[in-house]
């Protein structure tokens, strides 16, 4: 499992390494140039401070080779002692012979030694002379004759010339630091610019592309942000705000289409009786109906058609008011088994008429939270359309409590030719019927079952429906309970 990498914690990341990794490598640097200063200072140098105390050093080897010179034969290794100390300090020794180089160390060349020729052919002696960097001491040692026997030259470099070096170098390692530093600071900043700037970029150039094709009118982009840092409750919220755009506008078109559905479905219905209405009263005015009774059932005819208009109207102003949601409605108790008895009473002869029986009737006493009003159209509008769409079939009635005593569903079921499955989920929209040639006259307003479901939701409840094998439609109405009223209804239906 990876650590969340927020935007902060990158900051803070960031900003350590552009303070330590500068400091660091600089420090680094800056140990290393220390290191060869004083390592160049170790080797280079007398560590005299001027030409007297060189004079004397010098003088002090010239007196170690004349004695050593004293004894007979004189070797090469006679000279170990002196060149052993003078190489502690930092010098080095000729000692040269008519013109003959007959002994002198590593660090002497030709030029040191052209360079103490010249200085012995002036004749001066003792003297110290500089050339360059190198100072050199040569002292004669003169014979009894008067002749010049030997020559010993002490070569070195005074404290000044190792002390300009330093100073060199010095220079050259605060530019090295400088540098460095310089450097450093480039290369951790574009590192923390990838490490935490690239990635904000990337982050802001996904939410940019969601603007732009929001903007574009593209509802069903989503930025689907996969990284686990500042920016995701971003493009969470952006993605749920362009999903609940999308169903929105969904939900517009659809209504939009019912509208449009509704307002067609309304003209037709309502110009079947008004044609029929205006059919039977052009016939008593033009004196058609010459006898009592053919004017007696024109007259009836309007009334009925007129009635039929009433009912419509009725249904159509109920409907828009609950789905509205300003259908006046107040929930409270009602005993579900004697409300539903009562109002199967008063819609028995009803369904007597259209030859329906009501085979089979189960009520668990329970008591749930509805508007009678409200729970009466949705029962009756059950009813009558089953009788109505399968006239002469049985019909069965059951109330049951769910086993947590949560919601009481009422299961209305006929045994009539039932409804397509492709058709189930639609049946309780408006206007809606599974033969479109079934009019007003012949298959209802075609607003019953829409005003069912509605009720019901307006009461917290639900409408729901199912095929039942071999053929025929149940309804289910669900409806809710709370608190103590839940508790009783799990006891009766525990007592059952």
């Amino acid at each position: 499992m990876t650590s969340r990498q927020t935007i902060r914690h990158r900051l803070f990341v960031s900003n350590v390494i552009m303070v330590v990794v500068p400091v660091l490598v600089t420090a680094f640097v800056g140990v290393v140039c220390l290191a060869v200063m004083l390592n160049t200072a170790s080797h280079k140098g007398l560590g005299l401070d001027s030409e007297s105390d060189f004079y004397w050093a010098g003088t002090t080897a010239a007196e170690l080779v004349e004695n050593t010179v004293g004894n007979a034969s004189p070797t090469s290794a006679s000279y170990d002692g002196i060149v052993s100390l003078l190489q502690g300090q930092g010098l080095d020794l000729a000692v040269i012979e008519d013109g003959d180089v007959v002994f002198s160390t590593s660090g002497v060349t030709g030029t040191d030694l052209s360079f103490a020729l010249a200085a012995g052919a002036a004749g001066e002696s003792p003297v110290t002379m500089r050339s360059g960097e190198r100072t050199m001491f040569l002292k004669a040692e003169v014979a009894e004759d008067g002749a010049t026997s030997y020559q010993v030259a002490v070569f070195g470099s005074l404290t000044e010339v190792a002390d300009g070096t330093i100073k060199q170098m010095a220079v050259a390692s605060a530019f090295i630091l400088a540098l460095t530093a310089a450097l450093s600071v480039y290369l951790v900043n574009r590192f923390c610019h990838r490490y935490v700037f690239d990635r904000i970029e990337w982050s802001l150039g996904h939410l940019e592309e969601g603007v732009q094709q929001l903007s574009a009118g593209n509802l069903s982009y989503r930025i689907r942000y996969d990284r686990d840092d500042e920016f995701r409750p971003i493009a969470d919220s952006f993605d749920r705000m362009t999903a609940q755009l999308q169903a929105s506008e969904e939900r517009q078109r659809r209504d939009q289409r019912n509208r449009q559905e509704l307002i067609a479905c309304i003209s037709h219905d309502l110009r079947s009786p008004l044609t029929s209405i205006r059919g039977y009263a052009e016939g008593l005015r033009d004196g058609i109906a010459t006898t009592p009774q053919m004017r007696e059932r024109y007259a009836t005819r309007i009334a009925s058609k007129a009635e039929e208009m009433d009912g419509l109207v009725s249904e159509l102003f109920m409907f828009s008011k609950l789905d509205l949601g300003d259908f006046p409605h107040e929930e409270r108790p009602v005993r579900v088994d004697t409300f539903l008895q009562n109002v199967l009473d008063n819609l028995a002869p009803e369904l007597e008429r259209t030859g329906n029986t009501l085979a089979q009737v189960e009520l668990t006493p329970a008591t749930v939270l509805a508007d009678e009003r409200l729970l009466r159209q949705a029962v009756t509008n059950v009813l009558l359309n089953a009788s109505k769409h399968a006239p002469g079939s049985a019909i069965t009635v059951r109330a049951s409590v769910a086993p947590d005593g949560s919601h009481v569903d009422v299961a209305i079921t006929d045994n009539g030719p039932g409804v397509p499955e492709e058709s189930l989920g639609r049946i309780f929209e408006v206007f809606y019927r599974t033969d479109p040639s079934r009019t007003a006259a012949s298959g209802g307003s075609g607003l019953g079952l829409a005003i069912v479901q509605r009720a019901m939701r307006a009461m917290g409840g639900e409408a729901t429906a199912e095929s039942i094998e071999p053929h025929g439609l149940r309804v289910i109405l669900t409806l809710r309970v709370t608190g103590q009223k839940a508790a009783e209804n799990s006891t009766r239906e525990a007592s059952a």
